[in-house]
């Protein structure tokens, strides 16, 4: 019986080495920048909605403004992959110590009829994907007049990335939108 378990074993373990390969890759499409394609990164990935508020006008162009509350015992540091609008800058402190909250501002297109921001969080600016790491990706989108967004997370290096859901919205009607996200 052990023999039949060991011969079980060893063939489950080698249809994994296919998907072992793949570590590296992400499933809610992620562009992978931060890591090389020779080594292995744990990758852990979630999703949040935005809640809505009501508010402005009408849908047009808006400042999107992303905070983040730094838990994570270090100090942290903003790397952008994807924008989609003019970056204003970032909020002072930075980079962000641990205990502080933090961020920085977009001057966002009108949605037409969607777009992404994508930037990550990371205590080591030199070796983002080597390190305690939040990657966060904003997806904003107009549907019939009404603006949406949602947050899509990555995590490496065995940071804990979450959104603080009561201080983050999008206004329905601008699209205006604050995100704060944390990571501990």
């Amino acid at each position: 019986m052990t023999r039949n378990v060991k011969r079980f074993l060893a063939a489950s373990l080698l249809s994994l080495a296919p998907s072992i390969a793949f570590a590296g890759q992400v499933e809610l499409g992620f562009p992978d920048f931060l890591t090389q394609r020779g080594e292995y990164v744990s990758l852990r990935e979630g999703a949040f909605e935005v809640p809505q508020v009501k508010g402005g006008a009408s849908v047009g162009p808006a400042l999107e403004n992303f905070f983040i509350q730094n838990q994570s015992g270090a100090t942290v540091s903003l790397g952008l992959q994807i924008v989609t609008g003019t970056f204003n800058g970032v909020f002072t402190p930075y980079p962000v110590p641990t205990a502080t909250l933090g961020g920085f501002q977009i001057s966002a297109p009108t949605p037409a009829p969607s777009f992404s921001q994508q930037y990550y969080w990371t205590v080591d600016p030199a070796n983002p994907g080597g390190a305690k790491t939040c990657i966060w990706r904003v997806d904003i989108a107009d549907s019939g007049g009404t603006c949406t967004a949602s947050v899509a997370f990555g995590t490496v290096g065995g940071a804990i990335c979450a959104l603080d859901t009561i201080n983050s919205f999008i206004d329905i009607n601008t699209c205006q939108a604050q995100i704060v996200t944390i990571m501990q």
